[in-house]
């Protein structure tokens, strides 16, 4: 869980979103994001080379909980003008596709959740299946030997990231 791809890519895509403002500035954003060689964040993923089958039920959810909300309803329309541009482009061609991060933004902004709490929320969700690693490791009577140790410090106060040095 480090940095703007892995546990962090959701919060750029919110950032994204909330800088392009309007779905008229969706195809002008786009066309320099690509002269750029930029990455369009929340597409694209190492295994899944088709739509992100969690991408698939986050997008009628954003949908949804934006609904009743202006801003997120413009925010939810931005992320498909994004979306039909990309798979305009990339899509079929080179299997570019919606990732889990693309629509997961969406959804916790709608429901009030601060974007500092998006990695959080998707290291808690990671528990679950780390859990089940264990548990298989401790049935085949093995070891689970982590690949790494914490060397940080422990019982921090959490500080916003605007407020860190």
């Amino acid at each position: 869980l480090n940095g703007p791809l892995h546990g962090g890519a959701n919060q750029k895509v919110i950032s994204t979103l909330e800088e392009i403002k309007s779905v008229d500035n969706v195809k002008s954003w786009y066309k320099k994001l690509r002269a750029e060689n930029g990455k369009v964040m929340g597409f694209g993923h190492r295994v899944y080379k088709a739509y992100d089958p969690r991408a698939r039920i986050l997008e009628p959810l954003a949908k949804l909980l934006a609904n009743d909300k202006p801003q997120m309803q413009e925010m939810y329309n931005i992320a498909k003008s994004i979306e039909a541009e990309v798979m305009e482009d990339m899509g079929k061609e080179k299997k570019i596709f919606p990732n889990v991060d693309f629509y997961s933004g969406i959804v916790y902004k709608s429901l009030g959740i601060e974007p500092e709490y998006y990695t959080p929320i998707f290291a808690v969700s990671r528990i679950s299946g780390w859990t089940a690693h264990v548990v298989e490791y401790l049935k085949k009577n093995r070891i689970f030997r982590p690949r790494a140790i914490y060397v940080g410090e422990y019982l921090n106060e959490f500080i916003p990231m605007e407020e860190r040095k």
